[in-house]
Parts: structure tokens; sequence; C-alpha cells
């Protein structure tokens, strides 16, 4: 729950609202990957491994054939949800001289849920408490997923062993897949950032620019969020970037998110909204999610591979 109160908010006559504060994760799922319309059912994907080569018959000889299994993966589902609650008289206030902050809260909560979908496919963690949701499995946790390790704590890593972690983790990645999709955290993004070719002191990866809003790296499609390596997770995560082919990350709204405003009981165990003069902002959506194969994708991890 997020109380907004009024107490010591100096609301003038005329006001010009900047919304001020950190620089806000985002999707790097959604970013890589388009969303899938869903139906509220329990959605399979059959997953079929195209395993066919072409064969050169001999006049005469016998055809042989491939046998080919199909293997079923069940999406996930789970409602997301964030709900504000603010004083009422703010709400007047806003109302009264179109400050914004209503459609701010709004967009906030929006961003939020886009947040979660990274936490639920990346590391089975509830962004709210940060703690794990036993009952997903995380591609961070998944058999089969490809580990690659940096080689050295992300501090003392050199500027080599950060260039090689970018063909290590293309090396990791299945064959058989492409890649399309490369997913940095923020800290690993500021570290290729910071490496420049030594002879000109140029920058060696240009398309990372100081905001860290990557487009891409040497033609892959990349994105740069704190979601990469948990941000909110209770856990430690050693996590700094995941590359693969995120065609291979279904997901998509089951039900369309839809915000709406509640101004009477207690949506949210946080007290009765009218005995503390206060309304709620609730944004909720159905999301649903699936990845199709672990194997087409590489996690690379801070520090040595384990014994």
């Amino acid at each position: 729950m997020t109380v907004l109160q009024t107490s010591g908010i100096v609301l003038p006559k005329s006001v010009a609202l900047t919304v001020a504060g950190k620089a806000k994760d985002t999707s790097t799922v959604a970013a890589l990957t388009p969303a899938k319309p869903e139906i509220f059912a329990d959605e399979t994907y059959l997953v079929f491994n195209g395993a066919s080569e072409a064969e050169v018959v001999a006049e005469g000889s016998a055809k042989s054939k491939y046998d080919q299994t199909v293997a079923p993966v069940v999406a996930n589902r789970a409602t997301v949800q964030t709900t504000t609650r603010v004083s009422k008289q703010l709400k007047w206030a806003d109302e009264d001289d179109q400050i914004g902050i209503i459609e701010a809260i709004q967009e906030d909560q929006a961003k939020a849920i886009g947040r979660a979908l990274d936490y639920l496919v990346y590391h089975a963690v509830n962004p709210k408490t940060g703690l794990v949701i036993s009952s997903y499995t995380a591609l961070s946790a998944a058999s089969g997923v490809n580990n690659v390790y940096l080689g050295a704590a992300l501090a003392s890593a050199t500027d080599a062993q950060f260039i090689g972690s970018v063909d290590n983790l293309a090396e990791k990645v299945n064959d058989a897949y492409d890649i399309n999709g490369f997913a940095l955290s923020k800290k690993y993004a500021n570290a290729m950032r910071k490496i420049r070719v030594s002879s000109t002191y140029t920058r060696l990866y240009p398309e990372i620019p100081l905001n860290l809003n990557v487009g891409s790296i040497e033609g892959v499609p990349a994105a740069t969020s704190g979601t990469v390596s948990g941000r909110l997770n209770n856990s430690a995560s050693d996590i700094l970037a995941i590359m693969g082919d995120y065609s291979l990350i279904k997901w998509g709204l089951v039900r369309d998110m839809m915000a709406e405003v509640i101004e009477y009981g207690d949506p949210d165990n946080g007290g009765d909204l009218k005995r503390y003069n206060q309304i709620a902002y609730r944004t909720e959506a159905v999301l649903a999610w699936a990845v199709i194969d672990p194997k087409a994708f590489a996690i690379l991890h801070a520090g040595t591979a384990p014994n």
C-alpha cells in the first residue's frame, strides 16, 4: 500500500507539475518480444522442435523417417495490481488546479505492472514484497538454461572479462536458436559503457549512452533495466544479463489493464477510507506468460562458476 498525504505539501494556485524522482525500471521482456492476446484459460503451448533434414535417396533405395515428439508447455497466469491511497484534499486540489497528480499516479502504476512481468519471468518474485513465488519457475532457475560467469566480481572485473562475456553468452546459446534479444542489468550496462579503446579512447560500445537506454548491441536488440538483476528481490541476485531467443517468451494480457477509483471500504487493509478521509486508485491486470525452451537463453552471473 502507498499513501500520499497533503500534510507538508504546499499547493499553490498555479502549478506546473514535474514528476521528479529516480529513473524507473522498465520491462525488458515487453521491449524485446511483442505481446500476444490471451484468453482466460489454462493455455498450453505444443512445442514442435523440427528435426527434419532432407535425405538424398539413391535410385531404388528405401526412404527413412524422423521420429518427432511434441512437448507441452503450460502457460502461467497471475493477477497483478497496485493500489495507491491519497487524501481527498489532494484529489480536490488536483481537480481544481489541474495539477496532474492523479494522472501521474496512474501512469506510475501502469509502469509498475509492466516491471512485474520481468520479475515473474526472470525471477518468479513478487516485486511488492521481494519474495519468491514458489508456484512459478523462474527462467533463472529453469532446467536447461545456460549459465555463464563473468569470472570476477562486478567491481573487480577487467575490460577483457566484460568484452569476453558477450561472446561467452552468444556461444552458450544453443546453436539451434536465434539470438534476437539481449537484456542488460543497469550495473552491467554501465560497466560496459565505460570500456574504451586504448589507442583512441573512444567508447567500445558507443550504443550504450549515459542514460543506459540501449537499442542494440552488435546488431542484437537490447534493453536495460534493474529488473534483470532483480533490484527488488529480497535475496541478492548475481544476474548481470540475459541473452537468447526472446521469441520463445510468450506473454500477453488475459484481461486489459484497468484503472478504478475506490471511495469506500478497506481495499488494501490500510483502514477504512472514509475514516481516514482518503480515496484509493487501483490499476490491475491479469498476465500470462510461458518460456517455451530455457535452452534458448544464456544468463550471465557475476563471480566465478561454482565447483
